[in-house]
């Protein structure tokens, strides 16, 4: 194994709650980071100390929130900065053996997820992909599977852990707490979980090693589906070509390539979040 691309959000990481925190005591969130990080690269580099890279992609907000310089082992590589290309997965391509997502969350709509959202909660309230409902790791491991790259990884808390069960995606999965509400959950010890990290890793690289690694992609052709938040938002974004608006609030765009998919469920997250106050 060579290289492994790490897409970062925050609202599944351990010890996190709320926006609120994050903006209040923004050092929170890149504690966090690090915390899962040092167990997560640690256990890598142990297994494997012939990688060759390590891709730390800071996906939350503006990818800002880790700081520069805090891994100082030439193998590992830091994205951060926005707007880019691709977002969660920017600079992902077919070189890399495998993708874990860490601090991922349930998909917007899910009961007591902690902070629960589809790219966008300004802008997008539901989004379907043939008809089934997704949210960012479903959408993200598509995508990442239509590279060739399989998802073997994913942190967060026990809803997304339910919502996974419903999918064919069988990552090796951690998880950080326990959500009693959108800004509430029940949080787990680091001493509980540095060791089920590190376990998770371990069974993440096996499935590399072992050839049980799946891409699973989506069905083509793909169609998706968005739900925006108003019919406002529906009215911008019905001009954008290619886009058909079936309902008051719904948008469908069909496209073989995944990577099209992906470009438009960002392109509706930014366009549309624009008109979120809009009067």
């Amino acid at each position: 194994m060579k290289k492994v691309f790490i897409s970062l959000d925050t609202e599944g990481l351990s010890g996190l709650v709320s926006w609120n925190e994050m903006t209040t005591d923004p050092s929170c969130t890149g504690k966090a980071y690090i915390r899962e990080l040092d167990w997560i690269l640690d256990e890598l580099f142990k297994l494997h100390p012939e990688l060759e890279e390590v891709c730390i992609c800071d996906s939350h907000a503006r990818g800002e929130n880790l700081p520069y310089g805090v891994y100082n082992d030439p193998r590992v590589y830091l994205i951060k900065g926005y707007p880019r290309q691709d977002y969660m997965l920017a600079d992902l391509d077919s070189s890399y053996d495998m993708l874990m997502l860490v601090g991922y969350h349930g998909m917007i709509g899910t009961w007591n997820a902690l902070m629960d959202h589809s790219y966008s909660s300004s802008a997008i309230y539901n989004a379907r992909i043939n008809g089934v409902e997704v949210g960012e790791v479903e959408l993200n491991s598509y995508y990442a599977a239509s590279l060739g790259v399989p998802l073997t990884f994913v942190a967060g808390d026990d809803k997304l852990e339910e919502e996974l069960k419903a999918t064919e995606l069988r990552p090796a999965y951690v998880r950080t707490k326990e959500g009693l509400g959108r800004y509430s959950a029940k949080l787990y010890s680091p001493g509980k979980l540095e060791p089920v990290f590190r376990a998770a890793v371990k069974e993440a690289c096996a499935m590399v090693e072992n050839g049980t690694a799946k891409c699973v992609l989506a069905g083509k052709p793909t169609t998706l589906e968005i739900d925006v938040m108003t019919t406002v938002m529906a009215d911008q974004l019905e001009m954008i070509p290619g886009v058909k608006r079936t309902a008051g609030r719904t948008l469908t765009y069909t496209n073989d390539d995944f990577t099209e998919i992906m470009h438009m469920v960002l392109c509706m997250a930014q366009l549309g979040g624009k008109f979120n106050n809009y009067r």
